[in-house]
């Protein structure tokens, strides 16, 4: 398990992070994005639509890195529950 940087969208409520530098990542609505992986954070987007986390991934570093590099896209976002 890993810890990473993330945010959360106050539009479509997606929780999205960053898996490994040039990695953007953006929510369901396109309100938001982040980008870096473990190597720099960049958010971009209004401030008021979304919210800064750190989240638990199960995965490894090496995990997160090869899901982005091989565009299997099995991490890097959670869908949002409407009624969150």
């Amino acid at each position: 398990m890993i810890t990473v940087n993330a945010i959360k969208c106050l539009k479509c409520k997606d929780t999205i992070y960053s898996r490994a530098g040039h990695d953007c990542r953006q929510c369901s609505c396109g309100e938001c994005f982040i980008d870096g992986g473990f190597e720099y954070v960049r958010i971009g987007g209004d401030e008021k639509n979304w919210k800064s986390k750190k989240i638990n991934v199960n995965a490894t570093k090496k995990e997160l890195y090869d899901d982005w590099n091989t565009r299997t896209d099995k991490f890097g976002k959670i869908k949002g529950d409407k009624n969150d």
